[in-house]
This record gives structure tokens, C-alpha cells and sequence, in this order.
């Protein structure tokens, strides 16, 4: 991948699809959680666990695609690669728990590296506006006539590469 800098990926872009991404890891977590603790439930109160753990494993298989689905274009919005890409969505098929915490965490980088201030549920509304594209991280400086890593005139901060 050829380096790119921070003011040529979209931001604001990549900060929905990193709170999406949180989001469903925050669901996968919680249906595994729901997984185990019914199946407990149902074999203390012996229940008939096959229909139970079917619809569990069915609610399991379902946020494994929606996990899939979300990887792509968060991967594509931090700059990545059509081929790389898809093989983070076939990853995500496998192991989807593990694969959108690491895509969450890499995007919170990239915004964090940005000057944004990323949370549990990836970036607020207020830091969203200070993102915009082609303005300075720091300050909100328009940097429309200025070279790609010229420092800003209003607050000399030099945009990263990342």
C-alpha cells in the first residue's frame, strides 16, 4: 500500500464505518454472552437445548455477516486495497469477534492520529465536524493552497503520514 497522508483519506467516512464496526463488535460479544447463558439456562432447567441452541448459532451466523459486511468499507476507507480488502472480509467470516476489533482499533488510530478524540463508540458528533476534509486537524484551518505537508499557517501543525 502507498503511504498516504492523513488529509487524503476520508474522515468523517471512516469515522461512521469505525463506530459501526465498535458497535457490532459490541453485539458479537453480547450474542456470545446470550449463547452461553441460555444454554446454561437450558440444560439446569432441562429444556430442550437443540431447538435453543439453533436459534442462538442462528443469531451468531447472522452477526458474523453483518460483521463481514462492515469490514469491507471500513477497510477501503482507511486506504487499503481492493485484494487486501476482501481477504479482511473472508477473515471476518472466520473469526469475526477478532477481526472487527482490529479494524475498530487501526481506524481509532488513523481518527486519533487525525486530532480526533475517539471513544467506546468511535468519534462524537462535535469532534466529526472538526475532521472535515482538506481543514487542519488542530485548528479547522481551510488548506485548500498549501502543499500536502506544508505546516498550517495558523497553528504549524504538520500534517502525519501514515
Amino acid at each position: 500500500m502507498a503511504q498516504k497522508t492523513i488529509f487524503e483519506l476520508d474522515l468523517i467516512n471512516l469515522a461512521k464505518w469505525q463506530r459501526r464496526c465498535s458497535i457490532a463488535a459490541i453485539l458479537i460479544i453480547l450474542s456470545i454472552i446470550t449463547m452461553w447463558i441460555g444454554s446454561t439456562f437450558a440444560l439446569v432447567y432441562g429444556l430442550n437445548i437443540t431447538n435453543i441452541s439453533i436459534g442462538f448459532w442462528g443469531l451468531y451466523f447472522l452477526t458474523t455477516i453483518v460483521s463481514a459486511a462492515l469490514v469491507f468499507p471500513t477497510h477501503r476507507a482507511m486506504g487499503y486495497g481492493l485484494f487486501s480488502s476482501i481477504i479482511w472480509t473472508l477473515f471476518a467470516i472466520l473469526i469475526p469477534l477478532l477481526v472487527l476489533l482490529s479494524i475498530s482499533s487501526t481506524a481509532g488510530l488513523i481518527l486519533r492520529l487525525s486530532g480526533a478524540k475517539t471513544g467506546l463508540f468511535g468519534v462524537s458528533k462535535d469532534t466529526l465536524d472538526r475532521i472535515r476534509p482538506r481543514h487542519c486537524r488542530e485548528c479547522g484551518y481551510s488548506r485548500d493552497g498549501l502543499e500536502l505537508l506544508q505546516e498550517c499557517p495558523e497553528c504549524q501543525r504538520v500534517p502525519q503520514v501514515i
